[in-house]
């Protein structure tokens, strides 16, 4: 697990934690807007390094490596944590375990409800597929990630996480992502949370998670993108997503 920090250690804390086989460069466009007004922090998760590998346990244990470096670093507080996909589930941890105190919470297609055993075998194979088809440079696959997973300039860092990302990581963080379940009934005091989701086929689990905070945590606010499917705002129109945060985070 790597950290990597923009803007002014003076300035409140913004904390972005990617999604499953992203590189952590996936937030360059978000750094950029927020440096100015806040200290950055990026979380290269493991097993998605790009220098070595690393082994990838559960969502729980990412969870609990980022505050243990937050506290030490004197980091108990954050003024915002944004979470991708799966970064959204280790967010929610996050706040769950109540060892780190948020103020903005903002989850895009967080899982936060578990998958089943069906769908969990659908996402393993899928996500194992893309990794051993990248691995081998397989053309279509490229293209089609550049066409629906991620735009075409993260394409080489996403390689370097692919190359270093063996199928047991792969199993460890499809079937820790698709067990993640957020407990009902934590505190909200002090905290505002925005969840996103798209409207496409590949939104089933974040679908799910929408059910579950209307019914357990009604104050979260949700932001539907009718149309889009899993993560493809941010991935695709990021200055659209900005836009988003910027409203909810100006919001008192």
């Amino acid at each position: 697990m790597n950290f990597y920090t923009f803007g002014s250690e003076s300035a409140p804390v913004m904390l972005l934690i990617h999604g499953v086989i992203c590189p952590w460069q996936i937030w360059d466009d978000v750094a950029a807007r927020y440096q100015n007004d806040y200290r950055v922090i990026v979380v290269e998760l493991d097993g998605h390094t790009q220098d070595a590998p690393t082994e990838f346990v559960s969502v729980g244990q990412e969870a609990q490596r980022i505050e243990d470096w937050l506290l030490e670093n004197g980091m108990g507080e954050l003024d915002t944590v944004c979470g991708l996909s799966m970064g959204g589930g280790i967010a929610g941890l996050l706040w769950q375990n109540g060892r780190i105190a948020i103020k903005n919470l903002v989850l895009d297609g967080a899982p936060l409800v578990p998958a089943g055993r069906f769908v969990t075998g659908i996402i393993t194979g899928f996500y194992t597929d893309i990794i051993r088809k990248s691995q081998r440079r397989d053309p279509k696959t490229l293209e089609n990630c550049k066409k629906n997973f991620l735009p075409e300039k993260y394409l080489e860092t996403f390689l370097k996480v692919a190359d270093n990302m063996s199928e047991p990581v792969m199993k460890n963080v499809t079937l820790s992502i698709c067990a993640n379940a957020l407990s009902k009934g934590l505190s909200t005091d002090g905290m505002r949370i925005l969840y996103l989701y798209g409207t496409g086929s590949s939104e089933m689990l974040s679908k799910k998670s929408v059910k579950f905070l209307k019914k357990y945590y009604p104050q979260v606010r949700l932001l539907c993108s009718k149309g889009t499917g899993h993560a493809e705002l941010f991935c695709y129109h990021p200055q659209e997503w900005i836009t988003a945060v910027d409203a909810f985070l100006a919001e008192k």
